[in-house]
């Protein structure tokens, strides 16, 4: 089993951790316990935060930086299937059901986290809002994993591409003169893994939206100067299937 290497160095303070929503108002003496019993470990000493099939022998809190959650194909190929990002619980099921862990979770080389060993659990378990909190969260995780697989099954990569810049661009997009600007926290090997893409395939695709205007990349940033016909490539398929849905629907009701 993979245990990360902690790093030399305090934990951060609990009004690091009560600046997340999910340690909001939460009394003083769990936060304690969380700064007491914690053990910071950040991605440039340790990518590898756990493997599948692993025990579930801690829980990760994550302050900085991203951890993506991948699966492998036979072939060798990695899929991200999910990620977490600052103020999210990495393997919360551990809380509600011990098992093993049905993925593999990695470091992003900016991330910084804190662990929890499973002797420490009961404290958090005994918190009613935290953990429900916790299974809202497990929740939308989740959502997140069905929306991934309907995604990879059903959608060319173009509109797989469109339809993840657009939620990006909900969620962390800022206003541009020219449109919408996403900065890039990630490089194209990374975000292909999570369309399920190969790398050169998804360059080809953004390199024909710049040359047809629809984007502008730069190393660090990507500007939307369409988003409307960006919208437009996400929704085409949507329409697609929903069209044949009804078919089968209306083939089905026929029968």
């Amino acid at each position: 089993m993979h245990i990360p290497k902690p790093v030399s160095r305090p934990a951060p303070q609990p009004a690091r951790l009560d600046s997340f929503p999910l340690f909001e108002n939460l009394p003083q003496d769990l936060m304690q316990h969380i700064e007491r019993h914690a053990t910071p470990v950040n991605g440039r000493q340790s990518k590898l935060l756990f493997l599948r099939g692993d025990t579930e022998e801690f829980i990760a809190l994550v302050l900085q930086g991203n951890v993506y959650h991948t699966l492998q194909e036979p072939d060798g190929h990695e899929v991200i299937i999910d990620r977490s990002g600052p103020g999210e619980i990495v393997g919360e099921s551990a809380l509600l059901h011990l098992s093993r862990r049905n993925c593999t979770a990695q470091l992003s080389r900016d991330c910084r986290l804190l662990l929890l060993d499973q002797k420490h659990f009961r404290a958090l378990q005994d918190a009613p809002q935290l953990m429900s909190r916790i299974q809202q969260q497990l929740c939308r995780r989740l959502q997140r994993i069905s929306n991934f697989v309907e995604t990879v099954c059903l959608y060319r990569l173009e509109a797989r591409l469109a339809r993840h810049l657009l939620m990006e661009i909900d969620l962390r997009g800022h206003p541009g003169p020219n449109g919408p600007i996403l900065l890039l926290n990630m490089n194209q090997a990374i975000l292909a893994s999570m369309l399920n893409a190969s790398r050169p395939r998804l360059n080809a695709q953004l390199k024909q939206w710049q040359r047809n205007g629809l984007i502008q990349l730069s190393r660090h940033m990507l500007q939307v100067c369409d988003p409307v016909r960006l919208r437009q490539i996400a929704q085409y398929q949507d329409r697609q299937i929903k069209y044949l849905n009804d078919k089968i629907f209306k083939c089905h009701i026929g029968n």
